[in-house]
């Protein structure tokens, strides 16, 4: 598998439905682990970090443990990871925003925070961005759909057409009119078998940069490539 290519977004094809996973796709990302094992010491030796705080979104259906392998990365390599406290990832992205929006207007600083999501926790991560700029240092997201919402996902059933619909028309809204200023950058797999590969390019935001990766969805969390973005994300953003 080779590493993460940077992209530009000319000639991007229209997302498609996600009717089901394909575990063939997905299959391939148990060589995943060996590849982390493999690259874990050259990716961990450099300091990148002076204690920056690093909130961890994970994606749908999904409990704070699958962002354990990250949270332990970055605590290696300077950042101050954290959880984001709200138990497995039900899809309920503006009440998850506001909670956590709402935990940061509490704290009596004007520390900014770098957000971390996977699927649909980095659209929630997006969506914080867009609401608090000034708390937001940047995002990072991996396999996240931000054309349509769930409307090119295997999420789709789960929220029925006219919802989907619904988020899809709130989302291409706020693009529109208030587009994210914060710098993202956006990691996806064409090798995605649970978000359409195509949804996850954010044509709108002024400050993101895309990376394609030869992951799969759920091995994402755990790649390297994945992980070599992140540490020259921090380099750029926050060094």
């Amino acid at each position: 598998m080779s590493a993460a290519k940077k992209i530009t977004i000319e000639n991007i094809p229209n997302p498609s439905e996600v009717k089901r996973p394909s575990i063939i796709r997905e299959i391939k990302g148990i060589w995943q682990p060996l590849r982390l094992f493999g690259q874990y010491r050259s990716l961990t030796k450099k300091k990148v970090g002076n204690g920056e705080r690093v909130i961890l979104l994970p994606g749908w259906k999904s409990h704070d443990t699958v962002m354990f392998p990250m949270k332990r990365f970055l605590k290696k390599i300077g950042y101050a990871p954290e959880y984001w406290g709200l138990g497995i990832n039900q899809g309920h992205v503006e009440r998850y925003r506001d909670q956590l929006l709402a935990k940061l207007r509490k704290e009596d600083t004007d520390e900014k925070v770098i957000l971390i999501g996977w699927s649909l926790g980095g659209l929630i991560a997006r969506e914080m961005a867009r609401e608090m700029p000034e708390r937001i240092a940047s995002v990072i997201t991996y396999g996240t759909p931000v054309i349509g919402g769930p409307m090119h996902t295997i999420g789709a059933s789960y929220y029925g057409v006219e919802t989907s619909k619904e988020i899809a028309e709130q989302i291409e809204e706020l693009d529109a009119t208030n587009p994210i200023q914060t710098p993202i950058s956006a990691i996806f797999t064409k090798n995605d078998s649970i978000v359409s590969w195509s949804a996850c390019i954010d044509k709108v935001s002024p400050n993101v940069k895309h990376y394609e990766v030869n992951s799969t969805h759920l091995s994402l969390g755990i790649d390297p490539s994945v992980w070599k973005v992140i540490v020259n994300h921090m380099e750029e953003h926050h060094s």
